[in-house]
């Protein structure tokens, strides 16, 4: 108890008013001796720490701490106190409840009214930023590596806020390009900006859109594609966010399935020459037909019968027997 007693007598308190001053700072600042001990609280690092400034004045890292967490606070300590310098560090804290917070914590020796070296320290909880920033970056990852072409769109003009690298190659475009085009500039179903209004209306009034259309390639050369289009608001603001499908392989399917469908119907056919009339009402060769609407090929040759009503009575044939 006396030892305690001493270590009060040492303590360098803070002018009233300065005491109060940094007791409305939301920031928890510290300060500590050179024996590691806190000697100053602020209101707001006894709330980070969960307990009354009486049981935290006086008292080390190590009485609260995991020795490995106590360890590495008290090694940045010592290099600020030997290299005398700002020391920004991020470091792990776990509170009284057992949460594992990130912390970013600032720094700096000073010279106490007594003339002792004095450690301030300024503790920023990013525990929040960190987590939202590592599930951006996931999320990043995940557009990145989607299957489709992704567009954040400004709903004013339809020009691209954001692409991912799915819209860039598939369109032949580098992002820095991208970035300065719009929906006009790669969808021919809006070529101005009277089209991109009532398809941004439309979008409004229904909050999602499934559209079909075409994209335009840098090249100049086009593909079908499905889009759904979605209304987000974030921060007050609007956003389209919309996801853009190659269908090419779609298309190719539903055209082979639908000349699959006309040749299981009736197909009209001359009786004497054996010629097909098609759906635009012109007479073609069965061979010609069947090679528009399937993948067949044909080569030519001569049957038995076919043989032997057109040579029969040639010798060489007789002798073929």
């Amino acid at each position: 108890m006396k030892k305690n007693s001493n270590i009060s007598k040492r303590i360098a308190k803070p002018p009233e008013l300065l005491s109060q001053i940094l007791d409305s700072v939301g920031s928890p600042v510290f300060v500590k001796d050179r024996g590691h001990r806190w000697t100053y609280l602020n209101k707001a690092f006894c709330k980070f720490m969960g307990r009354r400034r009486e049981e935290l004045i006086g008292k080390s890292d190590y009485d609260f701490f995991p020795k490995e967490q106590a360890d590495v606070f008290w090694e940045k300590d010592d290099q600020v106190f030997s290299a005398r310098g700002e020391n920004v560090n991020e470091e792990f804290f776990t509170d009284t409840a057992g949460v594992k917070h990130t912390i970013v914590t600032r720094k700096q020796v000073y010279k106490s009214a007594a003339g002792e070296d004095v450690l301030v320290g300024v503790i920023h909880d990013v525990t929040a930023l960190k987590k939202a920033n590592d599930d951006l970056t996931l999320f990043r990852k995940l557009l990145e590596n989607s299957n489709d072409a992704i567009f954040i769109v400004k709903p004013e003009d339809g020009s691209f806020l954001d692409v991912n690298e799915t819209a860039c190659r598939r369109l032949g475009y580098q992002r820095k390009t991208l970035l300065r085009m719009g929906v006009s500039d790669i969808q021919a179903i809006a070529p101005d900006t009277g089209a991109w209004k009532k398809l941004r209306e439309k979008i409004t009034a229904a909050g999602t859109l499934l559209i079909e259309g075409r994209h335009i390639r840098a090249d100049g050369t086009s593909y079908p594609v499905e889009v759904s289009i979605n209304k987000a608001e974030i921060g007050g603001k609007e956003y389209f966010l919309a996801a853009s499908r190659d269908i090419t392989e779609r298309r190719k399917l539903e055209e082979a399935l639908k000349e699959a469908e006309t040749l299981r119907g009736l197909i009209p056919m001359c009786a004497k020459c054996k010629k097909i009339r098609d759906d635009k009402g012109f007479w073609e060769k069965v061979e010609v037909y069947l090679e528009k609407h399937s993948g067949a090929r044909f080569t030519h040759g001569l049957c038995k019968d076919c043989m032997k009503e057109l040579y029969g009575k040639e010798t060489w044939f007789s002798d073929t027997k």
